[in-house]
This record gives structure tokens, C-alpha cells and sequence, in this order.
């Protein structure tokens, strides 16, 4: 080869030289021609194999002459290269002198042969001069031709007048075909996507599980993974396994191509209303409407690896795709786009979405506006029958494994007019009944109805009426229509009136969801009458407002369904039968599921006046239909429940009411509504009280009583206290909620302290809440103050009892006690051995177990009372402490004997504030006398009924000895004196000491 262009090259330069002459006795007279030194700026610029129009830019050093040249040949050569024939030609050419402007190339030459020759010849100097300048520029296009490989090249220039002079070294590169994929290894070529075949380049996503796809020659060697797990993979091909780890590989030369998951991201289907369906049902329709105007738009990850393909299967499995595939929509497909795959699919241009139509560009749309990554299918399952059919889309070739596919249904049904069912025949007043619309397409609207003769009432307020129909689901507009039929009102309009008395129906606009292929709307029955009502579907075209009768309506109507509204109930639980007045009470009960608030009324006469709960008009009922408000006090919701009597209490369901829930309802119209009711004795105020005291006295050292009792109509007590120097001291005590209560620590208060008789006065005011006939409920208003003086106790009294309960027509409740006011005290009464009692101060045997009773004015609990046994030195050889003792101010504890000596001793009771000392005896042993025998009484016969004799034989009788009778024996003595005897000696011998001791 190299022989060869050696010998082209000779030829072609002999060529040029003849052509050099000959066109030098054209050129003007007297010149010479520039000698070509050198070739500088060599480095041509790369080219890419199978591109055209690639500029090559030469500089070349021109050797001053004696005079300027005029022309000159140059020759610019492809080096060969083995086995391969290249073209090309030059396409265009400029010469630039030195600040002379631009030469234009004239008689260019192009040959070619083994090596691709390009001689460039008449370079022709009209300008001045050229002697002086020092550099000519040469700019040509190339164009390399499809058949250059790729490599390293170089282009080798030489001048008619020097030869070679030098060459241009530059590279041919692969192609960089589109999505990094080509037919070939160079980059030519197309990468087919029907069969999933061909070679990738650097930059490149192949996809886990494709199969013969190869490296082009822009990879070194094979790709490994570069990171994360798997590090250090090497990629297979040319089928990559489903298994490939995902991530970039890279060659040797640091060419990168990466591995992803395939997946189909989209499969939607479409209705002629542009709504996906997709999961969901259409009605069958014909080509035009329903199921036989789909459109089935698709995406994929892997568009550049393989096309992807629609299937679809009938219920048996069938494939039907051949025939619901409407082919005659694939040539309304706008301009940019081409076939996407083997069954109709249109996919859009990269930059471009389409719109197409039934049939034509011009008919009506079908598809939208499609994204430049989707593919379209037009469907027409019109003539393929009711039934449910699956829609899969994969891949043409492996690609439909995992996510790489994906599926979905669409049931066909054969309902020509949209149908309307209610989810409940029956109801209780106030439930929400939910109803769906099915049979239509998936976007169409459709009217639903109430007419007015079902209204709960002629004077229903047109914000009610307006709200028969819930704004939820896919309901869009709600409101009613007026009896012309011309005018709707929706809710925001509907509050500009005052009621829907005009009104002839209410509507409601459902649209189908083109998610499920269904309506859904909701009625609040609450604003309907206890009747059959009707609830009418109109079809898709039918709007509001028409008037009812006419042709819209009669023609519109696709179906017709009856509700059966029925009553409620409530129940009362609390109050039952009975209420004090003022008193606190739970007020509870039940209702029907749909009945959401309530309010109670009492009756009087021939009205039911309404009751507040706390302060508030109505109460709520809870989710579990239940309703509940805690310590209420009723008689101050209402006059009528303030006085004893017998009335009517009754709860009522709000939303039956007409007007203000306060005003006063008829007998008709409240039992009319959904109600209940029941008696209710109301009873006047009751107070019960307790003062405990210990032994009817309060030590001055404690200071507090104990107060308990109930109070029927009060939430809490008064206690006045007052001594018999005119002290008075208030307190108060709460009342709980099953109208008891009490309190253990009363303070009787510091200034009652000088006092002897104190007297405690539990009260409240009666009904009006008021004491006596003052205008206060406040205690420290109706007693004697702080800065009254010269009162005694009776006076202090006599003017509480005038302010309270005798004062003229009173009400007010009180209860009084007395009670010592003294210091602290406690003495021994008693001393007996355990299981021995008896009264005095007796005598314990040694080892034996000594009671102790006396007598205390100190509260148990909060204080103790140490007994200790001491001998006359003052050492103690005993004790014992309690707390316990019961309010009648006895108290009793034991004190073990055991290694006591016998003898006298002193014992003491100490209880922190006074001591009490008594002598005691200590002997050896206590013996009990034995009692006197007691006689048994005879038992006294019992006559009983003689039975009539019976004649029998008499047997002869029999001697029998007669047993001689026993003796009674006599009981034994004691070994020492009788029990009664000593306790009476020792007790007057300790009466004596005591005597003696006090004085």
C-alpha cells in the first residue's frame, strides 16, 4: 500500500507541476515563485468517522523572494490506511495573506485513489506584492466520508515548488450516536430497539437482563464496577444478566457506563374525557363513546434499549390486542413523532408533544397532550364484549421481567345509562346515607335530586336546603332550584335567603372519579320529613337548574331510587324520677345514630319551656351516640324546675326544631319532633349534720371537730360557730356530688378560745339562694361581725337564727350541736388482769397482762396517750402507748408484767399535755373463785295426741332391780379467799390512798 501511494503521490505531483506551468503562462510576466520553508500551527483539528463538513487549518512560513508569487500548488493527503478505501473531496477553500484580506482558491483539484489526495492549485495573488509578507493561511473543509475508520491520522502537505514540507496530525474518532448506542462498533449506525441489538459507548445505561448488546470500540477493555457493593464487578455482555449489579463501570481509560433496573413507569388508560380509568370500569359504548374510545399512554426507563409493547388479554386469557388496537387512529398523529413499536403505538418526538384525534386530525381529541417520553395506544374494546380485560405493557425483545412490565385491568359493562344506588333503604332521621353513581364514564358530571315535598318542613331555611346534599366525595356544586326552574342556588348563595320555601328540589353535581369509575355523594337526612323520598339521577347532559315536568327532566332521568326516612329516639337515664332543688346532677342519655345535638325542655301548662345546661343551650351527642353533662344544677337552667312540683322533663333532637331552640314549643310540636320524655318530682332542699366531738367535748390543744351529713340542693355548707362570750368563727365545706360531705379538721377558731359552751351551726340558703329575706348568700353578711361587742352567746344566736331560718318565710336549712370547750385531759378509770374485768383499780398478778381503761377529751389519731408503770423511786419498770380510741373519749391499752416484782407501784398516763397517776398493786397470783353450780331447769313436757290402743296380747311383766341413786357432788373449795372479796378490800385501801394523796 505504501509503494503504491508513493507512486499515486509521484503522478499526481507530476500532475500538478504540468498544471503549474501551464497556468504560470497564464499569470503575469516577470514573477517568481515563493519558496515554501516550513509548516508551522500543524495540528489539525480531529474528525469524527461518518461526519462531513470538518474544516482542516494549515499555516504556512513563505521564504521571501525577489518578487511576489503569483501562484503555487499545495498538496494536503489523508495518510493511508490498510484495507481501507477512503473518500472525500474539498468543498471550500480561502487563502488569507498578511493584512491583504481574503485570495480566493481558484482551480481546485481533487483526486483521490488509495489515499484519499487533495491538491489545492491556483493560488492566485492579485494583491500587491508579496515579497514582504512571511505567512500564508490555508482554510479548507474536509469532508472525511463515511468509510474513515478510526485512528490516528495525519495530513501531509507539500508545494509544487519544495515538495513535502510537512504534515498535520489529528485523530478520527467514533461517532457519538444518540443515547450512546449504535448499529456498529465504530458509532455508525442505528441501535435496534425492536430487537434490542447493537453496541454501547461511553456515557452509555444498559439495563439489567438485556441480551446481545456489546461494547463499541471506544472501550480499552471490559468495564468493572467502581464502587459500593459488588466493587470490582465485571459488566457481561453481551447479555447482562438479570442479576447485574446496578452502578457505573469503568474501563482502564476511564469510561464509564452505568447498569440500571428496568422499569415501566406509567400505564395509564384513558376515557374520552381524558380521565384514567385504569383498575376501574367504562360502559361498552360504541367507537366513539365509552370503551371504544380509549387510549392506553405508557413510559418506560429503557426507551433507548428496547420499544415497548402494549398486550391485551380478555377474562379467559385470550389475547385480543390485534383487534382492540384501533389502527385508524395512527395516522392522526401530529408532525415530530414516529412509530414507537409493532402494534399502532405513536411516540412523540424528544421535543414535541401530540394531540390526535378520532379518526382523523380533525376529530375530536383522544390521547391529550402527550409527553415526549410517552407512548400512545389507541383502544376500541366496543366490539369485543363485556367482561374485564388486562392491559400489560414490557418490552419488544427481554426486557418483561420484574418491573420492567407492568399491568393493570378495566372492566366493560354493559349499562347503557348511569345507575344510582344508596348505600341504606332505611334510616333513622339525621344519618348521612353515602350512594355512588356507577355506569358512566370516568370525568362525565351528573345531577342528582331531592324534591321539595320531602323537605322536613315547608319553612326550611335556604341554608338547610342547600345543604341536603354533602359537599364531599366527588360532589362538586350542592344547593337548591326555585319552583320556576330558572334560578340555582348553591351555598354561598343560598345565605342571601331567608328560607326555601320557593324551592322545588335540591341538587346535587357529581362527577365520575377516574381513579374507580364511580361517583360518590352523601345526603344529610336531618333535613328531610319521616317519609319515602325519592332521589332521581339524571345523565351527563342534563344540567341545573330545568324545571321539573319538563322535557329536560323527563328525557334526562337515568334511574330513580327510594329512601325511607324514619324517626329517631332518645332516651332520658338521668335525671330519674327525682331532683332537690339547687342540688347537682348528671344529666344523660342515649340517641339514633344521624342525631347530633339536643336541648331539654320542662313543661308547664300546655308549653314546654326550654332548660339550659350550664349556661349552654344544647348539649352534644358523642360519636358513640351517647350525650352527658356532669354536675348540673337544673334548677337554674329554668323557673319552673326552681319549686317543688311534678313536671314533664323532655329532650328534643335540635334539628327538628324551627326558629331559636329557646323558645317555647307546643304539646304538637314537641311531640311531633323526635323526642323523649319522662316525670320528674322536683323536692326542696334537705340537710342532715353530724359534729364529732370526743365525749361531747374539744380540747382546747386540738381546736377542730369533725363535721359530716348530706345536703340535697347545695354545693356547699355553712359553719358558723359561737361561744358563750358572743364569739362568732365561719367556715365552709364543699358538698360532693352525691350530695354528702364532710370534713375532719373543722378549726373551731382562735377567738372562741376564752369560751366554756360553744355551740356549731351547720346551714345553707334555701331556693333562692339567698338567706332569709336578705339579697345575700354569703354566711359572714347575715352573722355578727368582728366589731360587734356586748353580745353574748344566746344574743349572737338569736340573731343568727333571725337572719336565717326564722326569719318570715325562710327556706334556708341549719342544723345545730353543743359542745364543752375545755383543756386537754385524760385520767385511769380502770385497771384489771387481762380476762378479768372489772371496775376500779384491781390488783395483776405477776407475768400477767395489766388493762388500763380511762377517760380522754383528746382526738384519737392526731394525738397518744403513754401509760408506764413506776416503782416508788420513779423508775419504770412498763409501759405502753395508743392512738386509738373511739370518739366517746374511752380509752384502753395493755402493759405486759412480765419479771415484774410484786408490790405497790405508781402508774401514769401521759398524753403530751396533762398526766394522771393512780397506785397499783402488783401480787403474786390472782385466783378466781369457782362459781356456784346453776340448776338446770326440767324441760317441760310437750302434750302430744294419744293414739287410739291397739288390743294386743299383755306380756307377763318382768322384775327388775331399782338402781339405787347418786350422789350430787359437792363442790371443792378454793385455796385462798374469794376474787370479789380482795378486789373490794384493795379497792377501798386505793380510795383511801387516793384520798390522802389528793389532799
Amino acid at each position: 500500500m505504501t509503494g503504491n501511494s508513493t507512486k499515486i503521490r509521484a503522478v499526481v505531483l507530476a500532475a500538478l507541476m504540468v498544471f503549474s506551468v501551464f497556468a504560470g503562462t497564464v499569470a503575469l510576466s516577470g514573477t517568481a515563485a515563493a519558496d515554501v520553508s516550513g509548516v508551522s500551527n500543524t495540528n489539525a483539528a480531529d474528525v469524527t468517522a461518518g461526519s462531513s463538513g470538518q474544516t482542516q487549518t494549515v499555516s504556512f512560513n513563505v521564504t521571501s523572494g525577489s518578487t511576489a508569487p503569483t501562484e503555487d500548488n499545495f498538496t494536503l493527503e489523508y495518510s493511508s490506511v490498510s484495507g481501507v478505501s477512503p473518500s472525500g473531496s474539498i468543498t471550500t477553500g480561502a487563502v488569507t495573506v498578511d493584512g491583504e484580506g481574503t485570495e480566493t482558491v481558484e482551480n481546485a483539484t481533487v483526486t483521490s485513489g488509495g489515499d484519499v489526495v487533495v491538491g489545492v492549485s491556483g493560488i492566485n495573488a492579485t494583491t500587491s506584492d508579496l515579497s514582504n509578507q512571511t505567512s500564508l493561511s490555508i482554510d479548507v473543509s474536509v469532508d472525511g466520508g463515511s468509510g474513515i475508520s478510526t485512528g490516528s491520522r495525519s495530513l501531509g502537505i507539500s508545494t509544487q515548488s519544495t515538495g513535502s514540507v510537512g504534515s498535520a496530525s489529528f485523530n478520527v474518532n467514533a461517532a457519538s450516536p444518540s443515547n450512546n448506542r449504535a448499529g456498529n462498533a465504530d458509532g455508525t449506525g442505528n441501535f435496534d430497539t425492536a430487537d434490542g441489538q447493537g453496541f454501547v459507548f461511553p456515557g452509555a445505561t444498559v439495563f439489567q437482563g438485556e441480551s446481545d448488546v456489546r461494547l463499541g470500540d471506544s472501550f480499552a477493555d471490559t468495564p468493572t464496577k467502581t464502587a459500593g457493593n459488588d466493587e470490582g464487578v465485571t459488566l457481561e455482555t453481551p447479555n447482562v444478566p438479570q442479576s447485574q449489579s446496578t452502578g457505573r463501570y469503568s474501563d482502564s481509560n476511564n469510561n464509564n457506563i452505568t447498569v440500571r433496573t428496568p422499569r415501566v413507569t406509567t400505564l395509564d388508560i384513558l376515557n374520552s374525557n381524558l380521565n384514567t380509568i385504569e383498575g376501574g370500569s367504562v360502559r361498552e359504548g360504541n367507537a366513539s363513546q365509552g370503551s371504544g374510545n380509549l387510549t392506553v399512554v405508557g413510559s418506560w426507563t429503557y426507551d433507548s434499549a428496547e420499544n415497548l409493547e402494549l398486550t391485551v388479554e380478555d377474562d379467559s386469557g385470550l389475547d385480543v390486542t390485534a383487534d382492540v388496537i384501533d389502527s385508524s387512529d395512527a395516522s392522526a398523529v401530529g408532525s415530530g413523532s414516529s412509530s414507537a413499536s409493532a402494534n399502532n403505538a405513536v411516540k412523540t418526538s424528544d421535543d414535541q408533544g401530540v394531540n390526535y384525534g378520532n379518526g382523523g386530525a380533525s376529530g375530536p381529541l383522544r390521547g391529550g397532550s402527550v409527553s415526549s417520553n410517552e407512548v400512545v395506544y389507541p383502544v376500541d374494546l366496543s366490539d369485543s364484549g363485556t367482561g374485564t380485560y388486562t392491559f400489560e405493557l414490557a418490552g419488544t425483545d427481554d426486557l418483561g421481567f420484574g418491573e420492567a412490565s407492568q399491568s393493570t385491568t378495566l372492566t366493560v359493562t354493559g349499562d347503557d345509562d348511569a345507575s344510582l344506588s344508596l348505600d341504606m333503604d332505611e334510616v333513622t332521621r339525621g344519618e348521612d346515607v353515602r350512594f355512588e353513581l356507577t355506569g358512566s364514564d370516568a370525568g362525565d358530571q351528573h345531577v342528582v335530586t331531592i324534591e321539595a315535598d320531602d323537605f322536613r318542613s315547608d319553612s326550611l331555611s335556604a341554608n338547610d336546603a342547600a345543604r341536603i346534599f354533602r359537599q364531599v366525595g366527588d360532589t362538586g356544586e350542592v344547593g337548591y332550584v326555585d319552583s320556576s326552574g330558572a334560578s340555582a342556588f348553591n351555598r354561598s348563595q343560598a345565605n342571601g335567603n331567608s328560607s326555601a320555601s320557593n324551592a322545588a328540589y335540591a341538587y346535587a353535581n357529581i362527577t365520575i372519579d377516574d381513579d374507580t369509575g364511580v361517583g360518590v355523594g352523601q345526603i344529610e337526612t336531618q333535613y328531610l320529613d319521616e317519609t319515602s323520598v325519592e332521589v332521581r339521577l339524571y345523565n351527563a347532559t342534563t344540567d341545573v337548574p330545568f324545571a321539573l315536568g319538563s322535557v329536560e327532566d323527563q328525557e334526562g332521568e337515568d334511574d330513580e331510587q327510594s329512601l325511607d326516612v324514619q324517626e329517631g329516639e332518645l332516651t332520658i337515664e338521668s335525671p330519674a324520677g327525682a331532683y332537690v332543688v339547687g342540688s347537682e346532677i348528671d344529666i344523660n342519655g342515649t340517641a339514633s345514630e344521624g342525631i347530633d345535638e339536643v336541648a331539654f325542655y320542662a313543661r308547664r301548662n300546655n308549653n314546654y319551656e326550654h332548660v339550659s345546661i350550664d349556661g349552654d343551650n344544647t348539649l352534644t351527642v358523642d360519636a358513640d351516640n351517647t350525650f352527658e353533662e356532669e354536675d348540673v344544677v337544673l334548677s337554674e337552667g329554668n323557673n319552673i324546675l326552681n319549686q317543688p312540683g311534678t313536671y314533664r322533663f323532655g329532650v328534643v333532637d335540635v334539628d327538628g326544631i324551627d326558629g331559636s331552640v329557646t323558645n317555647p314549643l307546643t304539646t304538637s310540636e314537641f311531640n311531633t319532633n323526635t323526642s323523649a320524655q319522662q316525670s320528674l318530682r322536683v323536692t326542696d332542699t334537705e340537710l342532715t349534720a353530724n359534729v364529732k366531738t370526743v365525749g361531747g367535748q374539744v380540747s382546747t390543744s386540738d381546736s377542730i371537730v369533725n363535721i359530716s351529713g348530706t345536703a340535697f340542693g347545695a354545693s356547699t355548707v355553712d359553719v358558723v360557730f359561737v361561744g358563750d362570750r358572743g364569739d362568732v368563727h365561719t367556715t365552709d365545706i364543699s358538698v360532693d356530688d352525691d350530695n354528702t360531705f364532710e370534713e375532719d379538721e373543722v378549726s373551731v377558731g382562735s377567738n372562741i378560745a376564752n369560751s366554756q359552751r360553744v355551740s356549731v351551726h351547720v346551714l345553707f340558703p334555701g331556693r333562692d339562694g339567698n338567706y332569709g329575706n336578705s339579697n345575700t348568700g354569703a354566711i359572714d353578711d347575715v352573722v355578727p361581725g368582728p366589731g360587734t361587742t356586748g353580745l353574748t352567746g344566746e344574743q349572737a344566736r338569736a340573731r343568727i337564727l333571725d337572719n336565717t331560718t326564722e326569719a318570715v318565710a325562710s327556706d334556708d336549712r341549719m342544723v345545730t350541736a353543743t359542745f364543752r370547750y375545755a383543756d386537754a385531759q385524760s385520767t385511769i378509770q380502770t385497771v384489771y388482769p387481762e380476762g378479768m374485768e372489772a371496775s376500779g383499780l384491781n390488783p395483776v398478778g405477776v407475768d400477767d397482762t395489766m388493762v388500763v381503761e380511762g377517760n380522754t377529751n383528746l382526738r384519737p389519731d392526731d394525738n397518744s396517750i403513754t401509760t408506764e408503770l413506776l416503782t416508788a423511786e420513779g423508775d419504770s419498770v412498763a409501759l405502753s402507748t395508743t392512738d386509738e380510741w373511739s370518739y366517746d373519749g374511752t380509752w384502753s391499752t395493755e402493759i405486759e408484767l412480765e419479771d415484774v416484782q410484786t408490790g405497790t407501784y405508781d402508774l401514769e398516763a401521759d398524753d403530751g399535755e396533762n398526766t394522771d397517776l393512780v397506785e397499783v398493786e402488783i401480787v403474786q397470783n390472782v385466783q378466781t373463785a369457782t362459781p356456784e353450780p346453776t340448776e338446770t331447769p326440767e324441760p317441760t313436757p310437750t302434750e302430744t295426741a294419744t293414739p287410739e290402743p291397739t288390743a294386743t296380747a299383755t306380756p307377763e311383766p318382768t322384775d327388775t332391780a331399782t338402781a339405787e341413786p347418786t350422789d350430787t357432788p359437792t363442790p371443792t373449795e378454793g385455796g385462798g379467799p374469794g376474787f370479789g372479796a380482795i378486789v373490794a378490800v384493795i379497792a377501798l385501801l386505793a380510795a383511801a390512798l387516793l384520798a390522802t394523796r389528793r389532799d
